[in-house]
């Protein structure tokens, strides 16, 4: 008999359990737009340099980095863009590219989107720690390069 009650309340535990809406999904969680703001560069203080990462419910991610004039929304120029893929491990995301497009002229800060040139091979993967619950991004540097403390905060 009670080897009926066990049998049967595993049966019952495994049935409802688990409820697949109920599950959280870390993809769906890292999901949306984060930005990193360097504030007040170049020669006058007059650019802030603003990167993004987009990502997407399918495993894809959208990166650019652009420069707008300094406390506004105004876009001088493109600095990069990218497309790629993340995986999501261990409170870790790790990105990519497949393709990326980058300023390639050495004496400016920005160009025109249209002017980046197509790097074959795309850009050198990175991951960032993954951390407040999803609402911040922060870069790991490699042993060998020495970082800005890169933090993504989530965009709402």
């Amino acid at each position: 008999m009670k080897q009926n009650l066990l049998f049967t309340g595993l049966l019952l535990f495994f049935a409802f359990g688990c409820n697949k809406e109920d599950d959280i999904i870390p993809s769906n969680q890292l999901q949306g737009k984060y930005e990193f703001k360097l504030e007040k560069v170049g020669n006058n203080y007059e650019m802030d340099f603003v990167n993004t990462l987009d990502f997407k419910s399918d495993g894809t991610v959208y990166g650019e980095a652009f420069t707008t004039k300094a406390g506004t929304e105004e876009v001088l120029g493109y600095r990069y863009y990218f497309n790629g893929e993340y995986e999501i491990e261990d409170e870790k995301v790790t990105i990519t590219s497949t393709e990326s497009f980058h300023n390639n002229l050495m004496d400016t800060f920005f160009a025109p989107k249209s002017d980046l040139v197509y790097e074959e091979g795309g850009m050198a993967s990175e991951e960032y720690f993954i951390k407040d619950e999803f609402q911040t991004l922060q870069i790991i540097c490699p042993a060998n390069v020495n970082c800005l403390n890169v933090v993504y905060k989530k965009l709402n």
